[in-house]
Order: structure tokens, then C-alpha cells, then sequence
């Protein structure tokens, strides 16, 4: 998801090498084990209004993150000095059930609207011809008849019928089984510690399970990119029954370690800018956006953990 709100400037491997090693100094220095530093819902909400400010107003928006996490981090050690921490005794339960809520809610919102997306570029047909097929494909498709085998175009995807029913079964399928999964807590079959266990781990297994089901189903696209077309990465060849089968790759993950937009960034940003000479005023305006990061890591790591 980060990747699609940022356009690949924050993607698969930025995400994972950035948390692992965020992840191993925060734990090292006494914080919680247990605690989740990726992005949150909250997170992702505040990246994605940053991005499209940054990009209405002609900013570098790696830039302007790298001056965010420069005063997130003064912020953070002023906290710190002063004992901040204590603030927490102020926040009641009421306040603690709605950030929970909120969190929820966005997550919630990501999904349907996700779905409504994938409606909208993949309607259901009312009437489908003999051969499987309503409309002319987007592309051509060649077939070598001597040794049987179809050859591969790539093309744009639109209008795949099963696309959409597949992507619903495939939401309501995680759902239903997590909550199975996790009332499985308090039912009689197996003993305690495995009912527990499996019923904490409810929303991972179900997600998985979703998964393989998606990835054993070869002949139904099920990635929207943007604008209808195959991510980075993916190839959308022709089937042998004229239905556009796509490659299992999902998310766009470049090979070995490289960013995942080599031709928009490096691993290293330049804080004074790449294209052009950043703003002074944006890096002393970046401390509002660095208070509301620090207010929304602040109620992640004190109230919901």
C-alpha cells in the first residue's frame, strides 16, 4: 500500500530495510519487542496527504520526509529529556477505544474502497458470448500450432469478469475466517494452549490461507494497477482460453537489493534536494508535519500496545 500512495518512492524494499533496522536499534535500546514499527493505518494516511502535498505544490517529497524525520528526532529526544512520557496518565479509556477505532476504521475504509476500485475498472458483463469472451481482447495472441505451446504478448488488462468476484470472495473469505479463527479461542475442540494460539494468530493464518487460494486461481487477474495496467514487474500473457492470465507476482518487489523505482531514487537522499534547491522555508515548516507523526507514534506506542 505504501508503495501505491507514494508511487513507488516508498515501496517494498524501503519499507522492510528501513523497519529491520529501525526495528533492531529500537529494540536494543529498551523499547517493546513486541511492538509494531511498520506502517500503521494512521501512518499511511499522513504519507499519503504529504505526498500529494508535496506534489501539488512542486516539492521533493523524499526530501521533505528526510527534514520530517530530522525533526521528528529532535522532537523525540526532547521528549525523552523532559520525561514526557508521563503525559499518558491524561489519556483516558475513552480516548484510548477511539484511536483504536480510528485505526480500525481506516483500515476498513482502505478496503472497501480498494474493492469499489476494482468494480468500477472490472464491472461484472450481463451477457458473456459462447467462447467465454464479451468484446475483442485487448491485445492479439499468437499460438505455435507445431508444438502446441501459445506464445506471450503483453497488453492492457480491462474488463476481466471474473476479476471482481474473485477479489470479493477473496475480502469476505479473509474476514469470515478470521472471525471464525478467532471464536475459535472459545470452543471445546483441541486443547487450551492451541485454541489460544490459533485463535491469536486468527488474521495472519487467514490472510494466508487467502493467499494460496488467490495464487492457485492462474486464470483470473486479480492485481489493478494503476490505470487498469499490470505493476512493475508483472506480465499479463494470453491464455489458451483468451482470458489474460497473470503472472503470481503481486507486488511490485525488484530483484536482489535495489529500490524498488531505481530511475526515481537512490538508497541515500540528499537532504538540500535532488532536482532543484529545496525550500528553506519547507525545512523549518516541516516541524508541524514532524509534531503530527510525533503525536500519532506517541498514541500507537502508549495507548494501543
Amino acid at each position: 500500500p505504501a508503495g501505491e500512495k507514494t508511487h513507488d518512492l516508498i515501496g517494498v524494499s524501503e519499507l522492510i530495510i528501513s523497519t529491520a533496522l529501525q526495528g533492531v536499534l529500537f529494540c536494543l535500546l529498551g523499547a517493546q519487542p513486541l511492538l509494531v514499527i511498520g506502517f500503521s493505518g494512521p501512518l499511511l494516511v499522513f504519507e499519503e496527504a504529504f505526498f500529494t502535498f508535496c506534489t501539488s505544490n512542486g516539492l521533493e517529497y523524499l526530501v521533505g520526509r528526510v527534514w520530517i524525520g530530522f525533526w521528528l528526532i529532535l522532537i523525540v529526544l526532547l521528549m525523552v529529556a523532559f520525561e514526557g512520557s508521563f503525559l499518558v496518565r491524561f489519556v483516558s479509556r475513552f480516548t484510548q477505544e477511539i484511536f483504536a477505532f480510528l485505526i480500525s476504521l481506516i483500515f476498513i475504509y482502505e478496503t472497501f474502497s480498494k474493492l469499489a476500485k476494482i468494480f468500477q475498472e472490472h464491472p461484472l458483463h450481463g451477457c458473456l458470448k459462447a467462447n467465454g469472451s464479451d468484446g475483442e481482447p485487448a491485445g492479439n495472441a499468437s499460438a505455435a500450432l507445431g508444438n502446441g505451446t501459445w506464445g506471450r504478448s503483453v497488453h492492457k488488462v480491462t474488463g476481466q469478469p471474473n476479476t471482481a468476484l474473485l477479489s470479493l470472495v477473496l475480502m469476505a473469505g479473509t474476514f469470515f475466517l478470521a472471525l471464525f479463527l478467532r471464536k475459535f479461542k472459545n470452543s471445546r475442540f483441541f486443547p487450551g494452549r492451541i485454541r489460544r494460539l490459533i485463535g491469536d494468530f486468527g488474521v495472519p493464518i487467514a490472510i494466508l490461507v487467502m493467499v494460496l487460494v488467490d495464487y492457485s486461481i492462474q486464470d483470473t487477474y486479480t492485481q489493478v494497477g494503476p490505470g487498469g495496467r499490470p505493476r512493475a514487474g508483472q506480465e499479463v500473457r494470453d491464455g489458451p482460453r483468451g482470458s489474460a492470465a497473470l503472472s503470481p507476482q503481486k507486488l511490485s518487489v525488484p530483484s536482489g537489493f535495489s529500490v524498488t523505482a531505481p530511475e526515481k531514487r537512490g538508497w541515500v537522499i540528499n537532504p538540500l534536494g535532488k532536482n532543484s534547491d529545496f525550500p528553506v522555508w519547507m525545512m523549518v515548516a516541516s516541524g508541524l508535519p514532524a509534531i503530527l507523526v510525533f503525536i500519532l507514534i506517541f498514541m500507537e506506542t502508549q495507548i494501543t500496545t
